[in-house]
């Protein structure tokens, strides 16, 4: 699939959409909002974003054999799977019986950050015995559905695996929502509102009574979507549960791909800390905040110099295999320009930026035509994507962000059709006029206008039309 034509299609058939009931009469707003509409106000360009590699760390087979997990937790999950960095990190800081929230991005396996240590730790500690030992909050009911759906994919390599997992979510009725209260999981999914229901419902606060009695670990995912009075409700069910279930131990987990952006990565995870220490009422440490520890997939330098940058976009694109991709120079550029930058000798992921702004870049330094520079950049990406790692992943894989605004108002200067201005943004003032905007000296003069045609009197102002001065009206009393 070209996703670059795809794009182009979709953008394509929502204008016509749009336009089909865009009908104004008057002229001049007419060819204002056709003018916005050709320059792409309401679909912007496309962001493009680099998937990143991560560091890897060792395989669960290592792990166990280093007696860190199970034999079963590494059969369950495929002694084969290689950890990221991260979800090892992680995995260390679960072990230490610590809270601890990972703010990684999109694909980044966060879910294994925390179904590796729950999954290890009942394991150890009497799989035979049914009772809840995790219980995992989601914002929506797709994200259980999908978290379920991974288990049981998991589980068939393991069908006879003790370790038992259900959903309590809204969807469950009759016997199977019997079922899970008379013979509780060891892993319950479920929502937030869910969780406060079974609080306070009679027939199922025995759920949390008595099968949460060796309740561990209390995980919520997507922590970002929790602000505001809802954030306080979720924190203030989160101390309910503690107390209810009379576990003092018990181990909080937060994930999360967008909870601080600002400031150095040390700002960022003391902020994020300061999140979650609220939203769980226990302290969690800063150091226990896991973020990225990304890699280059590329293995040659991006090009430095305009001549450079210039043969590798004059040489001709790689071909759609592994080793061909990463010792290509502008792969090597690309990845640079949209998906990796250096932070404090770090790597991270680079703000986004969109595919025209780096074309424009790429065509001012080697003053090549963009017509040839967008080839390249399309045939490099489509490459890269199709090319496979040895773990049958994306070697550059990457994504269009395009948006769509459904459209707004337009908003006008009170004058003269003729003469008034048009804009897209509300607002009060004229942008940029002296004395504060020149709507207000147009009012003023429409005020001095009318004060003096009530006088009896006639005059002249120098904001008026001549056909004041003649006694007709005031372009601003009109409107």
């Amino acid at each position: 699939m070209d996703v670059f034509a795809l794009r182009e299609r979709v953008v394509g058939e929502y204008r016509e959409y749009f336009e089909s009931f865009v009908n104004i009469l008057d002229g001049r707003i007419d060819g204002f909002v056709r003018e916005r509409l050709s320059d792409g106000e309401l679909w912007p360009p496309t962001v493009l974003q680099l998937n990143p590699a991560y560091e890897p760390g060792e395989t669960l087979g290592d792990l166990a054999d280093h007696k860190i997990i199970t034999p079963e937790t590494a059969r369950f999950f495929g002694r084969g799977l290689r950890l990221h960095r991260h979800q090892q990190e992680a995995l260390e800081i679960a072990q230490r019986g610590e809270p601890y929230i990972v703010t990684t991005g999109t694909g980044s396996g966060k879910s294994l950050t925390y179904l590796v240590p729950i999954f290890d730790h009942v394991i150890r500690n009497r799989p035979e015995q049914h009772s809840v030992r995790a219980i995992i909050v989601h914002p929506m009911n797709a994200l259980t559905n999908s978290q379920q759906e991974a288990l049981e994919r998991f589980q068939k390599q393991w069908p006879q695996c003790p370790v038992r997992f259900a959903k309590y979510t809204g969807q469950e009725r009759g016997e199977a929502r019997q079922a899970i209260l008379d013979d509780p999981p060891h892993i319950l999914l479920t929502n937030y509102v869910m969780l406060e229901y079974m609080l306070i419902r009679p027939h199922e606060r025995a759920l949390v009574r008595q099968a949460t009695r060796e309740l561990r670990f209390l995980v919520m995912d997507e922590l970002h979507v929790y602000r505001g009075r809802q954030g306080a409700d979720v924190a203030m069910l989160m101390r309910r549960v503690r107390q209810r279930a009379g576990v003092q131990d018990l181990q909080y987990i937060g994930t999360s791909a967008t909870l601080a952006t600002e400031g150095n990565r040390d700002a960022r995870r003391q902020r994020i800390a300061e999140v979650g220490s609220t939203l769980f009422g226990v302290e969690v440490p800063a150091g226990n905040v896991v973020d990225e520890t990304l890699r280059p997939v590329t293995q040659v330098p991006a090009p430095r110099t305009p001549v450079e940058l210039r043969a590798a976009v004059e040489t001709p694109p790689p071909a759609p295999t592994m080793d061909a991709v990463v010792n290509h120079p502008l792969p090597a550029w690309l990845e640079e320009t949209f998906g990796l930058e250096r932070e404090a000798g770090r790597l991270v992921r680079r703000r986004p930026v969109t595919f025209d702004e780096g074309l424009a870049r790429l065509v001012k330094e080697t003053q090549l035509d963009s017509g040839l520079g967008r080839e390249r950049l399309q045939a490099v990406l489509a490459a890269g994507n199709e090319a496979r790692t040895p773990a049958g992943d994306p070697v550059l894989a990457f994504r269009l962000h395009q948006f769509l605004s459904s459209g707004g108002s337009v908003f006008s200067t009170l004058e003269d059709p003729a003469g008034r201005e048009l804009t897209t943004d509300g607002q009060y003032a004229v942008s940029g006029s002296a004395d504060g905007s020149a709507m207000a000296a147009r009012r003023a003069c429409c005020f001095r206008w009318r004060s003096a045609a009530t006088a009896g009197r006639s005059t002249t102002w120098p904001h008026c039309s001549t056909r004041a001065a003649r006694g007709g009206w005031c372009p601003a009393r009109r409107c």
